[in-house]
């Protein structure tokens, strides 16, 4: 695409088809392999994300398992992020913190509540102080093994919780600052996820859930 044909699709408001997948995941850690809190990330072995597999009770998308390859505890994020090592410390000995949608809504302020019903258990990912949270949905997975990852944001009491990406490799590039993303790339294909699990389209069903934050 020459200059001409890039100034023209800016101008309708559209992005050039982005790097997707795995391939997505391996730009962001060179990028972070650039950053002193890389220096200290440890991978996780097949073993291991195999045995984190078993303790979710689904298998890891494609391009989470990448990720946790290269830093199984999220620390290259940085400081600044808020929700590392929800996978555990120790890529040997995984501890994921398995929650629900109530629990971290309970969690992220004072006296907070979610109206959200969706019953199926979630991992807090990282954030940047005055974002969303993010939650991997360990729900459904839809044909190329991605899961939803969920935003949870709040107005006082009241936390919203709402589909945020629907493939890790989005929510990495641009929480990473890689990539900045439209809403409707941010979801790109939710209807694939909603199809199998229609709860994130209605939110009309029970919460179960009261483990660890």
């Amino acid at each position: 695409m020459g200059p001409d044909e890039r100034r023209a699709t800016a101008a309708r408001g559209y992005m050039a088809p982005i790097e997707r997948g795995v391939e997505l995941v391996h730009r962001v850690i060179a990028q972070l392999k650039k950053r002193p809190s890389s220096h200290t990330a440890v991978g996780a072995s097949q073993a291991a994300l195999d045995a984190l597999e078993s303790r979710l009770m689904v298998e890891l998308p494609p391009t989470l398992r990448a990720f946790l390859e290269f830093d199984f505890t999220l620390d290259s994020l940085g400081p600044r992020f808020k929700g590392r090592h929800r996978f555990g410390q120790d890529p040997s000995a995984p501890r994921p913190k398995l929650t629900s949608v109530r629990k971290l809504a309970e969690a992220k302020t004072d006296l907070g509540w979610t109206e959200s019903r969706l019953r199926a258990k979630v991992v807090r990912l990282p954030n940047l102080p005055g974002q969303p949270w993010n939650a991997l949905y360990l729900g459904e997975a839809r044909r190329d093994g991605e899961l939803v990852i969920l935003g949870l944001d709040n107005e006082d009491t009241n936390v919203r919780v709402f589909p945020r990406y629907t493939a890790f490799d989005l929510y990495l590039a641009e929480q990473c600052g890689l990539i900045k993303l439209r809403e409707a790339q941010r979801l790109e294909d939710l209807e694939s996820h909603v199809a199998l699990n229609p709860e994130l389209g209605t939110a009309e069903e029970d919460d179960e859930g009261d483990t660890e934050y």
